[in-house]
């Protein structure tokens, strides 16, 4: 996956290294969002997410959004 950065909107690389994550080309920038880092969810967990009536709700009205589309301004 890859991000633009929450700083300056520059498309990000991956960053080699001992720090693991994504790091901006323009500004420096570092994140590790698009890694999952420290984000495991368990099986149970993510099967019970369908009973949470927020998260539903935001997953839902992202369908009756209309698509944007950028070729036609």
């Amino acid at each position: 996956m890859r991000c633009s950065c929450h700083e300056c909107d520059t498309y990000m690389v991956h960053s080699e290294g001992l720090a693991l994550g994504c790091v901006c080309p323009n500004c420096g920038y570092r994140c590790k969002a698009c890694l999952g880092t420290d984000s495991v969810i368990s099986r149970d967990s993510l099967k019970n997410i369908q009973f949470n009536p927020v998260i539903m709700d935001d997953i839902m009205s992202s369908f009756d959004e209309p698509e944007e589309d950028e070729y036609y301004d």
